[in-house]
Protein backbone atom coordinates (compact mmCIF):
# COMPACT_ATOMS: atom_id res chain seq x y z
CA UNK A 1 0.00 0.00 0.00
CA UNK A 2 3.34 2.16 0.67
CA UNK A 3 4.09 5.07 3.15
CA UNK A 4 1.67 8.23 3.15
CA UNK A 5 3.29 11.39 3.85
CA UNK A 6 4.05 11.77 7.88
CA UNK A 7 1.79 14.79 8.75
CA UNK A 8 3.43 15.04 11.96
CA UNK A 9 6.81 15.53 11.07
CA UNK A 10 5.94 17.53 8.30
CA UNK A 11 4.66 20.16 10.24
CA UNK A 12 7.30 19.43 13.01
CA UNK A 13 9.76 20.30 10.05
CA UNK A 14 7.70 23.52 9.19
CA UNK A 15 7.92 25.22 12.48
CA UNK A 16 10.33 24.04 15.24
CA UNK A 17 13.48 25.26 14.51
CA UNK A 18 12.12 28.76 14.33
CA UNK A 19 8.99 28.68 16.97
CA UNK A 20 10.03 31.19 19.97
CA UNK A 21 7.74 28.99 22.39
CA UNK A 22 7.93 25.04 21.16
CA UNK A 23 5.00 23.36 22.43
CA UNK A 24 4.81 21.40 19.29
CA UNK A 25 7.43 18.23 19.94
CA UNK A 26 7.90 15.44 22.30
CA UNK A 27 10.78 16.05 23.87
CA UNK A 28 12.53 17.84 26.35
CA UNK A 29 13.88 21.34 24.74
CA UNK A 30 17.22 20.15 23.13
CA UNK A 31 20.92 20.40 25.21
CA UNK A 32 24.14 21.81 23.99
CA UNK A 33 26.79 19.57 24.18
CA UNK A 34 28.58 21.66 26.70
CA UNK A 35 25.57 21.39 28.84
CA UNK A 36 25.13 18.15 28.62
CA UNK A 37 28.53 17.71 30.03
CA UNK A 38 28.21 20.12 32.62
CA UNK A 39 24.97 17.51 33.69
CA UNK A 40 26.90 14.29 33.59
CA UNK A 41 30.44 15.59 34.88
CA UNK A 42 32.03 14.35 31.97
CA UNK A 43 35.39 15.79 30.41
CA UNK A 44 34.71 16.36 26.71
CA UNK A 45 38.10 15.32 26.11
CA UNK A 46 37.41 11.90 26.29
CA UNK A 47 35.46 12.00 22.85
CA UNK A 48 38.95 12.46 21.14
CA UNK A 49 39.85 9.04 22.79
CA UNK A 50 37.02 7.14 20.64
CA UNK A 51 37.58 5.32 17.21
CA UNK A 52 35.73 6.30 14.46
CA UNK A 53 35.19 2.89 13.41
CA UNK A 54 31.71 0.84 12.90
CA UNK A 55 30.30 -0.12 16.49
CA UNK A 56 28.86 -3.40 16.58
CA UNK A 57 26.20 -3.98 14.69
CA UNK A 58 24.03 -4.92 17.89
CA UNK A 59 25.67 -1.72 19.72
CA UNK A 60 28.61 -1.80 21.99
CA UNK A 61 28.66 -4.11 24.47
CA UNK A 62 28.88 -1.77 27.37
CA UNK A 63 25.68 0.22 26.22
CA UNK A 64 23.75 -2.79 26.16
CA UNK A 65 24.32 -3.98 29.32
CA UNK A 66 23.23 -0.50 30.68
CA UNK A 67 20.30 -0.65 28.32
CA UNK A 68 19.26 -4.38 29.78
CA UNK A 69 19.05 -2.91 33.63
CA UNK A 70 16.39 -0.66 32.64
CA UNK A 71 14.78 -4.14 32.86
CA UNK A 72 13.92 -7.03 34.53
CA UNK A 73 15.05 -10.17 33.51
CA UNK A 74 16.76 -9.17 30.19
CA UNK A 75 20.52 -9.89 28.93
CA UNK A 76 22.22 -7.97 26.96
CA UNK A 77 22.15 -10.15 23.91
CA UNK A 78 18.41 -9.59 24.11
CA UNK A 79 19.22 -5.66 23.85
CA UNK A 80 19.54 -4.27 19.47
CA UNK A 81 20.85 -0.17 19.43
CA UNK A 82 19.26 1.26 16.92
CA UNK A 83 18.66 4.76 15.42
CA UNK A 84 16.14 5.83 17.06
CA UNK A 85 12.83 3.88 18.10
CA UNK A 86 12.08 4.67 14.06
CA UNK A 87 13.99 1.88 12.94
CA UNK A 88 13.25 -0.41 15.90
CA UNK A 89 9.43 0.42 15.13
CA UNK A 90 10.29 -0.31 11.92
CA UNK A 91 12.35 -3.71 11.68
CA UNK A 92 9.93 -4.87 14.27
CA UNK A 93 6.66 -4.74 12.52
CA UNK A 94 8.32 -6.08 8.73
CA UNK A 95 9.41 -8.90 11.37
CA UNK A 96 5.97 -9.68 13.19
CA UNK A 97 3.35 -8.91 10.43
CA UNK A 98 1.80 -10.23 7.05
CA UNK A 99 -0.52 -8.56 4.73
CA UNK A 100 -4.11 -9.23 6.38
CA UNK A 101 -2.89 -9.56 9.93
CA UNK A 102 -4.96 -7.81 12.48
CA UNK A 103 -2.97 -4.92 14.22
CA UNK A 104 -4.75 -3.88 17.56
CA UNK A 105 -3.86 -0.11 19.11
CA UNK A 106 -4.67 2.95 21.45
CA UNK A 107 -6.34 5.91 19.35
CA UNK A 108 -5.35 8.10 18.59
CA UNK A 109 -1.65 7.51 17.78
CA UNK A 110 1.68 8.81 16.87
CA UNK A 111 1.76 8.04 13.00
CA UNK A 112 4.81 5.30 12.81
CA UNK A 113 2.71 2.98 15.36
CA UNK A 114 0.12 2.28 12.43
CA UNK A 115 1.40 3.64 9.73
CA UNK A 116 3.86 0.89 8.99
CA UNK A 117 1.57 -1.42 10.25
CA UNK A 118 -0.88 -0.18 7.32
CA UNK A 119 1.77 -0.19 4.76
CA UNK A 120 2.43 -3.61 5.03
CA UNK A 121 -1.39 -4.51 4.39
CA UNK A 122 -1.99 -5.00 8.06
CA UNK A 123 -5.71 -4.10 8.72
CA UNK A 124 -5.95 -1.98 12.13
CA UNK A 125 -8.52 -2.13 15.03
CA UNK A 126 -8.15 1.29 16.99
CA UNK A 127 -9.70 1.00 20.44
CA UNK A 128 -10.84 4.98 21.08
CA UNK A 129 -9.26 6.43 24.78
CA UNK A 130 -10.84 10.16 24.07
CA UNK A 131 -14.08 9.43 25.89
CA UNK A 132 -11.62 8.44 28.65
CA UNK A 133 -10.15 11.57 28.71
CA UNK A 134 -12.75 13.57 28.47
CA UNK A 135 -13.83 11.53 31.50
CA UNK A 136 -10.76 12.54 33.32
CA UNK A 137 -10.37 8.89 34.66
CA UNK A 138 -7.13 7.34 35.12
CA UNK A 139 -5.80 4.87 33.07
CA UNK A 140 -6.34 2.60 30.13
CA UNK A 141 -9.66 1.08 31.41
CA UNK A 142 -10.48 -2.48 31.48
CA UNK A 143 -12.82 -2.70 28.97
CA UNK A 144 -10.07 -0.69 26.33
CA UNK A 145 -7.73 -3.22 26.89
CA UNK A 146 -10.31 -6.00 26.76
CA UNK A 147 -10.86 -4.36 23.21
CA UNK A 148 -7.21 -4.66 22.21
CA UNK A 149 -7.18 -8.46 22.55
CA UNK A 150 -10.61 -8.68 20.56
CA UNK A 151 -10.42 -11.24 17.49
CA UNK A 152 -6.85 -12.70 17.84
CA UNK A 153 -4.75 -9.85 16.83
CA UNK A 154 -1.28 -11.05 15.35
CA UNK A 155 -0.12 -7.47 16.81
CA UNK A 156 -1.16 -5.71 19.80
CA UNK A 157 0.63 -2.35 19.95
CA UNK A 158 0.79 -0.70 23.64
CA UNK A 159 2.37 2.97 23.69
CA UNK A 160 2.70 3.54 27.12
CA UNK A 161 3.04 6.23 28.80
CA UNK A 162 0.79 6.74 26.04
CA UNK A 163 1.46 9.96 23.07
CA UNK A 164 -0.46 12.05 22.62
CA UNK A 165 -2.73 11.65 25.82
CA UNK A 166 -0.25 11.52 28.32
CA UNK A 167 -2.49 7.97 30.34
CA UNK A 168 -0.12 5.70 32.14
CA UNK A 169 -0.63 1.75 33.00
CA UNK A 170 -2.08 2.09 36.59
CA UNK A 171 -1.55 -0.47 38.97
CA UNK A 172 -5.67 -2.04 37.80
CA UNK A 173 -4.15 -2.08 34.15
CA UNK A 174 -1.06 -3.67 34.66
CA UNK A 175 -3.14 -6.61 36.75
CA UNK A 176 -5.89 -6.92 33.70
CA UNK A 177 -3.01 -6.38 30.93
CA UNK A 178 -1.21 -9.30 33.01
CA UNK A 179 -4.36 -11.61 32.91
CA UNK A 180 -5.19 -11.16 29.16
CA UNK A 181 -1.83 -11.79 28.12
CA UNK A 182 -1.16 -15.07 30.34
CA UNK A 183 -2.66 -17.03 27.03
CA UNK A 184 -2.35 -14.80 24.30
CA UNK A 185 -0.63 -16.90 21.63
CA UNK A 186 0.52 -13.94 19.41
CA UNK A 187 2.48 -10.68 19.58
CA UNK A 188 2.82 -7.47 21.87
CA UNK A 189 5.11 -4.43 21.01
CA UNK A 190 5.35 -2.21 24.20
CA UNK A 191 6.24 1.07 23.03
CA UNK A 192 7.53 2.82 26.29
CA UNK A 193 9.53 5.62 25.05
CA UNK A 194 8.68 8.06 27.69
CA UNK A 195 9.46 5.54 30.63
CA UNK A 196 12.27 7.89 32.28
CA UNK A 197 9.57 10.58 32.69
CA UNK A 198 6.68 9.41 34.72
CA UNK A 199 4.79 9.83 37.64
CA UNK A 200 5.74 6.48 39.13
CA UNK A 201 9.50 5.89 40.77
CA UNK A 202 12.47 6.46 39.27
CA UNK A 203 11.42 4.82 36.09
CA UNK A 204 8.33 3.75 34.65
CA UNK A 205 6.83 0.56 34.56
CA UNK A 206 7.40 -1.74 31.53
CA UNK A 207 5.12 -4.50 29.91
CA UNK A 208 8.13 -6.82 28.53
CA UNK A 209 8.34 -10.42 29.69
CA UNK A 210 4.56 -10.45 30.33
CA UNK A 211 4.24 -12.85 27.97
CA UNK A 212 6.29 -15.36 25.89
CA UNK A 213 6.28 -13.56 22.50
CA UNK A 214 6.74 -9.50 23.73
CA UNK A 215 8.99 -6.99 22.77
CA UNK A 216 9.78 -3.61 23.75
CA UNK A 217 11.35 -0.65 22.31
CA UNK A 218 13.04 2.88 24.11
CA UNK A 219 14.92 5.68 24.13
CA UNK A 220 16.82 7.99 25.99
CA UNK A 221 16.77 11.10 22.96
CA UNK A 222 13.28 12.39 24.20
CA UNK A 223 13.67 11.91 28.01
CA UNK A 224 16.96 13.77 28.52
CA UNK A 225 16.81 16.62 25.63
CA UNK A 226 19.36 14.71 23.18
CA UNK A 227 16.90 14.07 19.73
CA UNK A 228 20.11 14.96 17.99
CA UNK A 229 21.98 11.71 19.20
CA UNK A 230 19.31 9.39 17.12
CA UNK A 231 19.60 6.19 20.28
CA UNK A 232 16.76 3.97 20.56
CA UNK A 233 16.67 -0.13 21.29
CA UNK A 234 15.05 -3.29 20.45
CA UNK A 235 14.55 -5.43 23.64
CA UNK A 236 13.07 -9.26 22.41
CA UNK A 237 13.58 -13.21 22.67
CA UNK A 238 16.94 -13.72 22.36
CA UNK A 239 16.85 -15.54 18.63
CA UNK A 240 13.91 -12.84 17.60
CA UNK A 241 16.83 -9.89 18.33
CA UNK A 242 19.13 -11.83 16.17
CA UNK A 243 16.34 -11.31 13.16
CA UNK A 244 15.93 -7.68 14.12
CA UNK A 245 19.90 -7.26 13.91
CA UNK A 246 20.04 -9.04 10.62
CA UNK A 247 17.54 -6.99 9.32
CA UNK A 248 18.91 -3.67 10.87
CA UNK A 249 21.88 -4.44 8.62
CA UNK A 250 19.85 -3.51 5.87
CA UNK A 251 19.07 -0.32 7.61
CA UNK A 252 21.39 1.79 9.52
CA UNK A 253 23.83 -1.23 9.46
CA UNK A 254 25.17 0.53 12.95
CA UNK A 255 24.75 3.84 14.88
CA UNK A 256 27.66 6.18 15.47
CA UNK A 257 30.58 5.38 18.22
CA UNK A 258 29.97 8.92 19.53
CA UNK A 259 26.31 8.77 19.85
CA UNK A 260 26.61 5.34 21.86
CA UNK A 261 29.73 6.83 23.72
CA UNK A 262 27.04 9.59 24.82
CA UNK A 263 24.36 7.42 25.47
CA UNK A 264 26.12 5.32 28.10
CA UNK A 265 27.34 8.22 29.81
CA UNK A 266 24.33 9.19 30.51
CA UNK A 267 22.72 6.49 31.61
CA UNK A 268 24.95 5.95 33.97
CA UNK A 269 24.73 9.22 35.08
CA UNK A 270 20.59 9.78 34.56
CA UNK A 271 19.38 10.48 37.83
CA UNK A 272 20.17 13.97 38.64
CA UNK A 273 19.71 15.15 35.06
CA UNK A 274 16.15 13.09 35.27
CA UNK A 275 15.34 15.42 38.70
CA UNK A 276 16.15 18.50 36.75
CA UNK A 277 13.80 17.88 34.00
CA UNK A 278 11.02 16.17 36.15
CA UNK A 279 10.59 19.31 37.89
CA UNK A 280 10.59 21.53 35.21
CA UNK A 281 8.18 19.73 32.97
CA UNK A 282 5.83 19.18 36.50
CA UNK A 283 5.98 23.06 36.53
CA UNK A 284 5.26 23.48 32.71
CA UNK A 285 2.19 21.13 33.40
CA UNK A 286 0.41 22.75 36.38
CA UNK A 287 1.04 26.42 35.06
CA UNK A 288 -0.95 25.20 31.69
CA UNK A 289 -3.69 23.56 33.75
CA UNK A 290 -4.09 26.78 35.75
CA UNK A 291 -3.99 29.05 32.42
CA UNK A 292 -6.99 26.54 30.89
CA UNK A 293 -8.83 27.05 34.88
CA UNK A 294 -8.21 30.61 34.18
CA UNK A 295 -10.14 30.39 30.64
CA UNK A 296 -7.29 30.02 28.16
CA UNK A 297 -8.44 31.37 24.53
CA UNK A 298 -9.67 28.42 22.86
CA UNK A 299 -9.17 25.40 25.19
CA UNK A 300 -12.23 23.54 27.12
CA UNK A 301 -10.78 20.85 28.74
CA UNK A 302 -7.27 19.36 30.15
CA UNK A 303 -6.41 16.29 31.85
CA UNK A 304 -2.73 16.60 33.12
CA UNK A 305 -0.57 13.71 31.41
CA UNK A 306 0.36 11.10 34.00
CA UNK A 307 3.67 10.55 32.17
CA UNK A 308 5.96 11.66 28.93
CA UNK A 309 5.91 14.86 27.92
CA UNK A 310 2.62 15.27 26.34
CA UNK A 311 -1.18 15.79 26.68
CA UNK A 312 -3.60 16.51 24.13
CA UNK A 313 -6.65 19.58 25.14
CA UNK A 314 -9.39 19.42 24.34
CA UNK A 315 -10.57 22.61 21.88
CA UNK A 316 -13.70 24.40 21.77
CA UNK A 317 -16.64 23.13 20.40
CA UNK A 318 -16.47 24.27 16.21
CA UNK A 319 -12.80 25.29 16.35
CA UNK A 320 -10.70 23.61 13.05
CA UNK A 321 -7.51 22.17 15.05
CA UNK A 322 -4.96 23.19 12.00
CA UNK A 323 -7.30 26.45 11.66
CA UNK A 324 -6.42 27.04 15.20
CA UNK A 325 -2.94 25.69 15.29
CA UNK A 326 -1.93 27.93 12.53
CA UNK A 327 -3.39 31.21 14.37
CA UNK A 328 -1.66 30.54 17.78
CA UNK A 329 1.70 30.62 15.69
CA UNK A 330 1.08 33.49 13.53
CA UNK A 331 -0.34 35.23 16.67
CA UNK A 332 1.30 34.50 19.56
CA UNK A 333 4.81 32.37 18.31
CA UNK A 334 3.30 29.02 20.16
CA UNK A 335 3.99 26.15 17.88
CA UNK A 336 1.59 23.24 18.84
CA UNK A 337 0.45 20.34 17.14
CA UNK A 338 -3.71 20.20 15.46
CA UNK A 339 -5.31 16.46 16.32
CA UNK A 340 -6.15 16.49 12.77
CA UNK A 341 -2.11 15.54 12.31
CA UNK A 342 -3.08 12.63 14.46
CA UNK A 343 -6.23 11.90 11.96
CA UNK A 344 -8.92 13.10 14.31
CA UNK A 345 -10.84 16.52 14.97
CA UNK A 346 -11.08 18.98 17.94
CA UNK A 347 -8.23 18.66 20.29
CA UNK A 348 -4.27 20.10 20.13
CA UNK A 349 -1.35 18.02 21.30
CA UNK A 350 1.01 19.87 23.79
CA UNK A 351 4.34 18.99 24.34
CA UNK A 352 5.00 20.52 27.96
CA UNK A 353 9.26 20.17 27.45
CA UNK A 354 9.89 23.95 26.70
CA UNK A 355 12.99 26.08 29.02
CA UNK A 356 10.31 27.31 32.05
CA UNK A 357 11.07 31.10 30.88
CA UNK A 358 9.70 30.81 27.19
CA UNK A 359 6.68 28.60 28.13
CA UNK A 360 5.64 31.18 30.81
CA UNK A 361 6.35 33.94 28.17
CA UNK A 362 4.60 31.72 25.27
CA UNK A 363 1.19 31.48 27.59
CA UNK A 364 1.12 35.00 28.10
CA UNK A 365 1.29 35.89 24.53
CA UNK A 366 -1.63 33.00 24.17
CA UNK A 367 -3.63 34.28 27.24
CA UNK A 368 -3.29 38.05 25.26
CA UNK A 369 -5.10 36.58 22.68
CA UNK A 370 -8.74 36.82 24.11
CA UNK A 371 -11.77 36.57 22.58
CA UNK A 372 -10.01 37.91 19.24
CA UNK A 373 -8.64 34.69 18.47
CA UNK A 374 -12.45 33.06 18.93
CA UNK A 375 -14.21 35.59 16.54
CA UNK A 376 -11.70 35.12 13.94
CA UNK A 377 -11.88 31.43 14.03
CA UNK A 378 -15.23 31.17 13.77
CA UNK A 379 -15.85 33.47 10.91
Amino acid sequence: MGLREFFIEDRLEKFRTEAPCNLGESGIRNLDLDQLAEYLNLDLRELGKLSLADSPNSGRKDLREEISKLYTNVSPDQVLVTTGTGEALFIAFHLLLQKGDITSLFWPAFQALYEVPRSLGANLQKVDLLPRLEGKELGFGKENLNKLFQNSPQLIVFNHPHNPTGIIAEEEDKKELQKLSANFPNWILFDEHYRFLSEEEDLGWSGFGLCENSVSTGSITKCFGVMGLRIGWLIGPKEWIGQARSMKDYLTHTVSPISEFLTLKLLQNRKTLQSKIMETLRGNIQTFAHAVEGELPGITSFKEPRGGVVGFAKLQSGLDSKKFADFLYEKAGVFVLPSADFETEGYIRLGFGETEERFRLGLARWSNLGSELIALLNK
